[in-house]
């Protein structure tokens, strides 16, 4: 920024175009920055006065051809096992990222409960006794992974739950009988209440394999699941339990148009509250872990390890800011913006939080209960 006007023997040339130029340059980032809006005022100033004001931008295209960059390199960063269609978009192609126009979340309202510092990778007594666990799954298959994400739900003397996402996984389109025993293995991991999953389509057949008998790689048990809901099924699943049946251990989500407009609201009313609580940023976790010692002699691998959950958090944000409203009557849709970035995650995540309300809503229904049948009332005479 040239502060002081440029002087020739003492004389000052007020046109000239050094006078007070200021010359902006950043990669793509998050609409709800000052680099966002000091882009948009000088496009507008572009528009009303283009004279005075200039705004340029580039995608990867621009080095390839210009041999700066070799295109195997990009290919590359997009088959990588870590890649994020966001991320990529904002390094490479100039695209913004952030809160779409009519975007049902608020990636202010996400960040700020970003304050999970640690994941968990099994049951854990830490902050609380009463505290179990949940977990949502979208399933995957034939090129789409399957997601599942750890909830670990705090009952609250009133108000609702508290919810940390405490973990999240992502497993390879694999045959639904792999399929099951991980999800399986994650259950008895963490002692979950209930595993979460859609049932339309693929979820289903994943069910399918779940409510039998499988054995693990070392040759152990892994018991068939029963359905929580199964008299929504007509009772379909009842034929498979056994002495070993894992009572309850799956709900199988029915989502109609309603149903999507409560979780919908159900999902945006509890991250506005602040009864979800996510992983921090990667970038905040890779400082931390780099200040120990432990830390600092991790192999890459190792510490790309550490680092996913952080980092799937921030490809669940992505998904969940690039969703946006329309509206069916009295039904919220929530439809990509870009459908280049998946949802499938914001999906998983869903289904395990709508399914803490449906356990909400059934303490309530206990109380007033028990509120009734202490209530007496003398007869008129």
């Amino acid at each position: 920024m040239m502060n002081v006007s440029r002087s020739v023997n003492g004389n000052f040339y007020p046109e000239e175009v050094l006078n007070k130029s200021q010359l902006f340059i950043t990669t793509a980032g998050y609409k709800n920055t000052f680099a966002y809006e000091k882009l948009m005022t000088i496009f507008v100033n572009q528009i009303i006065n283009p004279r005075e004001a200039f705004a340029m931008g580039g995608t990867w295209r621009i080095p390839v051809l210009e041999k700066l960059i070799d295109k195997n390199f990009v290919r590359q960063q997009k088959l990588d096992g870590t890649f994020n269609e966001a991320s990529f978009e904002r390094e490479y192609e100039s695209i913004w990222s952030g809160d779409t126009d009519n975007a049902f979340f608020s990636s202010e309202k996400f960040d700020k409960h970003r304050i999970l510092k640690q994941p968990e990778y099994e049951v854990s007594g830490r902050a609380s006794k009463n505290a179990f666990y949940i977990l949502g799954v979208d399933v995957g298959r034939k090129g789409d992974t399957t997601e599942i994400m750890v909830f670990k739900v705090t009952p609250q003397a009133q108000g609702s739950a508290l919810k940390n996402l405490v973990n999240l996984y992502t497993f390879e389109a694999e045959h639904f009988e792999t399929q099951a025993i991980n999800i399986k293995k994650l259950y008895f991991k963490y002692n979950a209440r209930t595993a979460v999953i859609d049932g339309h389509g693929l979820g289903l057949g994943l069910v399918d394999y779940m409510v039998k008998d499988q054995m693990d790689e070392d040759g152990s048990l892994l018991p068939n699941f029963g359905v929580e809901n199964d008299d929504d099924f007509d009772n379909m699943y009842k034929q498979f339990k056994t002495a070993d049946t894992i009572e309850n251990a799956i709900y199988v989500v029915k989502a109609t148009a309603p149903i999507n407009t409560e979780a919908h609201t159900y999902v945006q009313t509890q991250i506005s509250s602040g009864k979800v609580k996510f992983l921090i940023d990667e970038n905040q976790a890779k400082i931390k872990l780099m200040s120990t010692a432990v830390g600092k002699e991790m192999t890459p691998d190792k510490r790309a390890d550490y680092l996913r959950p952080f980092f799937l958090t921030s490809v669940l944000r992505e998904q969940m800011l690039n969703l946006a409203q329309e509206n069916e009557g009295s039904n919220i849709i929530l439809k990509q913006s870009n459908r280049g970035i998946k949802k499938d995650k914001f999906s998983a995540f869903e289904y395990g939080l709508y399914y803490t309300k449906i356990l909400e809503m059934r303490q309530k229904r206990r109380k007033i209960r028990n509120i009734g049948d202490m209530m007496f009332f003398t007869p008129k005479k």
